[in-house]
């Protein structure tokens, strides 16, 4: 019984001095006051993060830890810390991904992917130095494109396009530089065009056609810089807008439409 009781008690010793021997290898500075080598950092006794330094850079992969001990983010550092390409994960069992992409300088760079809890891919987000840029894309929770919407500089220029879930053309709609301008067209679930017109500087203008789901002109608008000037039907005589229950307004501004 007494060799026994050695015997655990220097098995606790054993484990002991390398544990200490293992930290004081851990979160060293030198003499410039610079990280050196392993990293592990604690917040309410559990990892925080851990990783390895040199001169004071951070360098290979990189964790950290949720709150729960499972893993939020890993990180793969190079160029002295500048770039890290991280991994986001969800605070659920089997590390399920949450987001990838690349930082530049602490700014969100290149291509970045989105995921929902159940691994679909939601987004697609491109970025120069934290600065929307590129063919930006939304998706559904089955996996179909929703919208696209191009960027530069931060802003939407260009045609955003937006889908039904049949992977047909919803809407399209040209922007200048966060600003409707130019050609916007409305679709039908068959891909027949629903609404047509123009834009200038976000102001309806010139000609707007609309049309009933079997193609035939229901009526026309003209505008001039936002101001509707006439109404039309297909003979050319004044159109009146009937307001009917439980249908769509077809005096809508297409521009205030949220698909």
């Amino acid at each position: 019984m007494q060799l026994k009781k050695i015997k655990y008690f220097s098995l606790i010793l054993f484990l002991f001095l390398i544990t200490t021997q293992l930290f004081s290898q851990a979160n060293v500075t030198d003499e410039l006051g610079r990280k050196q080598g392993q990293w592990v950092t604690y917040k309410n006794g559990v990892v925080f993060y851990k990783g390895e330094f040199k001169d004071g850079y951070p360098i290979g992969e990189f964790k950290r830890y949720y709150a729960s001990g499972r893993i939020k983010m890993i990180s793969q550092f190079s160029d002295k810390g500048r770039r890290r390409f991280t991994e986001f994960f969800y605070d659920q069992r089997g590390n399920q991904l949450k987001a990838k992409g690349l930082y530049v300088d602490k700014k969100k760079d290149s291509v970045w992917q989105i995921y929902n809890k159940s691994g679909m891919l939601v987004n697609e987000e491109e970025y120069d130095q934290g600065v929307p840029v590129g063919l930006w894309k939304l998706y559904d929770y089955l996996g179909n494109l929703v919208k696209e919407t191009p960027y530069t500089y931060g802003k939407i220029d260009g045609v955003q396009k937006e889908y039904f879930e049949n992977g047909h053309l919803k809407r399209t709609a040209t922007f200048l530089m966060d600003t409707l301008t130019g050609d916007m067209r409305i679709y039908f679930p068959s891909s027949d065009i629903r609404i047509q017109g123009v834009y200038d500087k976000g102001l309806q203008d010139e000609e707007w056609i609309y049309y009933t789901e079997d193609g035939q002109v229901l009526y026309t608008e003209t505008y001039r810089k936002g101001e509707l000037l006439h109404r039309l039907d297909p003979d050319g005589k004044t159109f009146v807008i009937e307001q009917e229950q439980d249908t769509v307004r077809l005096d809508i501004d297409p521009s205030e439409i949220d698909f």
